[in-house]
């Protein structure tokens, strides 16, 4: 079987807020990429719960995990609790 992959990418300022919904609702899974100093913002949330109301399956993943950053563990909780998900880290911060 064949399969195609589209990847759409949305900006995740508020300003862009409206385009961004409109664009969830023509996709199948999302790919959420959280910043590894600033953790879960505001806009995240929001989005994330956009998606929760779609039923669109959520790869969550963490970037910039190899600069000066917040600690893992503290990322990982905050993810937990602002979002409420259960977090699987599937890959780890080589030196943590």
């Amino acid at each position: 079987t064949n399969f195609r992959f589209n990847l759409v990418d949305t900006p995740g300022h508020s300003d862009f807020s409206e385009d961004t919904y409109r664009t969830l609702t023509a996709v199948d899974a999302a790919v959420m990429v959280i910043d590894g100093a600033k953790g879960v913002e505001s806009q995240t949330q929001k989005l994330f719960e956009v998606c929760r109301m779609r039923d669109l399956p959520i790869l969550t993943f963490c970037n910039k995990m190899d600069r000066e950053s917040r600690d893992v563990f503290e990322i990982i909780d905050e993810i937990q609790e602002n979002l409420a998900i259960d977090v699987t880290p599937a890959s780890w911060p080589i030196g943590v």
